[in-house]
């Protein structure tokens, strides 16, 4: 997650440093020192630092915040929501803070969700797709509702709350949240892709080929185009286009090489369409790569990698001789008996 600029300003860090009490501006030293760390992505060093912090003060609540997005950095999501907690008791009025605590609910609810399914099925838990329908995220809709309520301009929030609405089969609900996640930043990547999906989903083709196509003129940067592209060849192909969906699938190639599904994808349209030698070398670049959330993906693609080896034997098949008008009108009536044989 991109958290630079995401720490208050600050103006209130200097609001801590003017504190006479010298166990607090040991504190904010301490937490100086965690944002420069922070900020140079030396997660251990920075986490170091704000326990200093939080020791030698522990209202803190800026130090406490740090700590929890270098936990979310981390992907500790419990000690990043238990450092987040700290922050909304001190702060309940800063709209980031109640932003950050939402999030790191609504990870660390997902994180034990694939856990307790992959035990279930003997997986490794980036094998699996959690299934979220039973999954309660009341706690972190509590503190993104807040958060909206006090900021209305915070996307991350809005965004955060659709996909608790997806995964609580609101669909309504959380199309509103992405739109007004796509209204405050534009420019984000990740709103047009659940948006879209979710158009798809309730088989709003047009709607879905029309936020993507937003996304694509929108959003900066090559890679995050990556997975708009994406759903937009989906989009393409949900309409039977083929050829469209051929240019979008590349366009999310070649804004990000191991967007492996884009690959298997196009290998399929490529094959629709009767091209059997980009389908082929598509599907076999996609068997390549890795990946156990794959593996069905890549049964597909070994079924029509040998649905078009067979094609191509029979193609190369020797054609059977022509036979001569003489020779069909012998082998009509009857040719002479083999040697050797009376009549």
């Amino acid at each position: 997650m991109k958290l630079l600029g995401a720490l208050l300003t600050s103006s209130l860090v200097l609001a801590l440093a003017g504190c006479p009490n010298q166990a607090k501006n040991e504190s904010t030293n301490a937490l100086n020192a965690g944002n420069k760390a922070l900020g140079q992505k030396q997660i251990e060093t920075a986490l170091n630092e704000y326990q200093k912090a939080v020791e030698r003060y522990r209202e803190n609540h800026l130090a406490w915040y740090g700590m929890g997005l270098a936990n979310i950095e981390k992907k500790d999501f419990d000690k990043a929501a238990d450092a987040l907690q700290h922050t909304v008791e001190l702060a309940p009025e800063q709209p980031m803070y109640q932003m950050w605590y939402g999030i790191a609910l609504y990870e660390k609810a997902v994180a034990n969700a694939r856990d307790e399914q992959a035990k279930k099925a003997n997986k490794k838990p980036e094998e699996i797709d959690p299934d979220l329908s039973g999954v309660s995220f009341e706690k972190a809709s509590q503190a993104l509702q807040e958060a909206v309520k006090l900021n209305g301009g915070l996307w991350r929030a809005h965004y955060y709350l659709g996909k608790i609405y997806r995964a609580t089969d609101k669909p309504k609900e959380a199309a509103e949240q992405f739109s007004e996640a796509i209204k405050a930043n534009p420019r984000e990547w990740g709103p047009y892709v659940a948006l879209g999906e979710l158009y798809r989903k309730w088989d709003y083709t047009d709607q879905a080929i029309t936020i993507a196509s937003q996304g694509t003129a929108n959003v900066p940067g090559s890679t995050d185009q990556s997975d708009i592209w994406y759903v937009l060849g989906m989009g393409y192909e949900d309409k039977a286009n083929e050829d469209k969906a051929i240019e979008a699938f590349t366009r999310a190639i070649e804004t990000k090489k191991d967007n492996h599904k884009a690959k298997f994808q196009r290998g399929q349209a490529y094959f629709r369409k009767g091209d059997m030698t980009d389908a082929k070398r598509d599907l076999e670049e996609f068997s390549k790569s890795g990946g156990a959330s794959l593996e069905f993906a890549k049964q597909q693609a070994s079924k029509m990698l040998m649905d078009i080896a067979a094609k191509s034997a029979m193609q190369n098949a020797p054609a059977e001789p022509k036979q001569s008008p003489e020779e069909l009108v012998k082998g009509a009536k009857g040719g002479p008996p083999p040697k050797g044989k009376k009549h």
